[in-house]
């Protein structure tokens, strides 16, 4: 019979959310996050699609610098405690949990500001969808924040990582998340074509999942 596990899993995800929670950079990301939002709907936002897109694709490096900021504050003796207990498939999920705690919450509250701040512009439907894209930036964020730090990476090397990242994914078209979704949720619906769209919505969860697997590779290389 299998022993118990010294530490759950959710034990682990409640320990990582209240250090993320305590976390100065974390806080100060949040305050990024919510200051962008008042900026871009301080002023005319344009379309409300156009608008959710663009916060969305702001919400990819912010969520990134977030993650990355809880990562650095995580004990890496709990990290090997909840790997030798649980596995190192549930230990990343563990830690993951704050990351993906985040995205939820700022999606909707990226969604709300359109809500709140340009009421009546935003259908169900482009509200919906709005959150989707907020959700999925928000999940390569995490996913980039865990990569970067699996390869042992500092603090300041990370950050330099995330933006690099962000710069890449605004410059090349075929990059998840942010060209692809703003060339697709900019443009008006008759010139969408089923491709992009597609790219658009698929792209950052194949990004999200060649992170997670090369964090995989990297953490079961360590010793």
């Amino acid at each position: 019979m299998s022993q118990p596990s010294l530490l759950s899993v959710t034990g682990a995800a409640r320990l990582g959310l209240a250090t993320a929670g305590a976390s100065r950079a974390v806080v100060g990301a949040l305050f990024v996050w919510l200051l962008v939002l008042f900026v871009v709907y301080a002023s005319d936002p344009g379309a409300p699609l156009q608008a959710m897109a663009a916060t969305a694709c702001v919400l990819y490096p912010v969520t990134a610098w977030a993650t990355a900021a809880h990562l650095a504050v995580t004990s890496p003796d709990l990290r090997a405690m909840l790997t030798a207990a649980s596995g190192r498939s549930r230990a990343l999920l563990a830690e993951a949990l704050p990351g993906l705690s985040w995205v939820a919450v700022t999606g909707v509250l990226g969604v709300a500001a359109n809500f709140i701040l340009d009421p009546g512009a935003a259908s169900a439907g482009e509200q919906l969808l709005g959150l989707v894209l907020h959700w999925l930036c928000g999940l390569v964020g995490v996913a980039l924040a865990f990569a970067t730090h699996a390869l042992g990476l500092t603090r300041g090397a990370q950050t330099l990582a995330i933006i690099a990242m962000a710069l890449a994914s605004a410059l090349v078209p075929a990059l998840p998340p942010i060209r692809p979704v703003l060339q697709v949720w900019s443009k008006e619906e008759l010139l969408r074509t089923i491709g992009e769209v597609s790219w658009s919505l698929l792209g950052p969860l194949v990004l999200a999942a060649a992170l997670t697997a090369v964090t995989l590779i990297l953490r079961r290389r360590r010793p």
